[in-house]
């Protein structure tokens, strides 16, 4: 009876084996097939460069295909090793899907954090530098041209760049340069005669905005090629604002931001050093191809008091 029950049990085991056979391998005995992530660095701040890597990953025959999904809008990568550079902040999801000889796949996920940076200028030294949030320095660079005033991060050609509004010994110019290395990308014209601050419009119709001290004016440009779409004065905003055709407003530019809006092209906030008062101004795109883009200044500024 033991050994009927015994060769019952072997003839069990072996068709088990057939049937695992004939399906892939897949039912009662996995395959064995394991993704491995090895990155480096995990976390740093924008723009962060890392290394990936699936080499060590694991199936039988071999791994026959390696695929990456960065956590962003970038295409996937095929490879086994690679490099990528996150250009916005965020928690990003890295993640490898590998497929073995036999078919079997895995899948494994690394978390990517990408802090904020802050750009700075010294017009004396003619120099940008690269602060993290508690401002202690992770980069600077030089430039080509003289005193940097602006600068903001905007993205062109399906990149982003640093933009730096130079007054240049009265030669104004705006350089477009790689973030990482400091090279030079693109060297322009500027606009007006005194260039100071620069932010970037990223929703809708991408744009940089720039202010000039001396023409007193504000600039809506292209970040393509630095073309001017459109320039605005005290006599140029949209009727329904608040009237500053004679007060202070564009005579000491202090400060140039702006901050998206929900189904809007955004809002730039403008402080006048004059006064030092606080506009906020409403961007409202044209609606066909032959109308410009406005800009209305919303309710009355808000005073900020000198800190003591």
């Amino acid at each position: 009876m033991n050994w009927d029950r015994g060769v019952r049990v072997a003839i069990l085991v072996t068709l088990l084996l057939i049937i695992g056979a004939l399906v892939g391998g897949c039912f009662l005995f996995p395959s064995g097939t394991k993704a491995v992530i090895e990155v480096t660095p995990s976390s740093g701040v924008i723009p962060l460069t890392v290394d990936f890597d699936g080499g060590s990953s694991t199936g039988s025959g071999g791994i026959s295909t390696y695929t990456w999904d960065f956590g962003t809008e970038a295409l996937a990568f095929y490879e086994a090793s690679g490099t990528y550079t996150y250009e916005h902040t965020g928690t990003f999801t890295l993640r490898l899907t590998v497929r073995a000889e036999d078919g079997s796949t895995d899948t494994e996920t690394v978390t990517i954090q990408v802090d904020p940076a802050v750009w700075i200028t010294d017009e004396n030294l003619g120099r940008i530098y690269k602060l993290d949030m508690q401002g202690n320095e992770l980069d600077s660079f030089g430039l080509p041209v003289s005193e940097p005033r602006g600068i903001t991060v905007a993205e062109a050609d399906g990149r982003s760049w640093l933009f730096v509004a130079c007054f240049n010994g009265g030669n104004q110019r705006i350089v477009r340069i790689d973030p990482v290395t400091g090279n030079v990308s693109q060297n322009y014209s500027a606009p007006a005669q005194s260039p100071l601050n620069f932010t970037y419009g990223a929703t809708g119709q991408k744009q940089l905005w720039h202010v000039d001290g001396q023409s007193r004016k504000i600039y809506r440009l292209n970040p393509s090629n630095a073309q001017v779409y459109d320039f605005y004065g005290q006599a140029y905003f949209k009727a329904t604002s608040p009237q500053v055709s004679d007060v202070p407003f564009l005579w000491t530019p202090q400060g140039l931001d702006w901050t998206p809006e929900t189904n809007a092209a955004g809002h730039l906030w403008y402080l006048e050093g004059e006064n030092r008062l606080l506009y906020k101004i409403k961007i409202i795109p044209g609606y066909d191809i032959i109308s410009n883009t406005q800009l209305q200044i919303v309710s009355d500024p808000v005073y900020i008091p000198v800190s003591s």
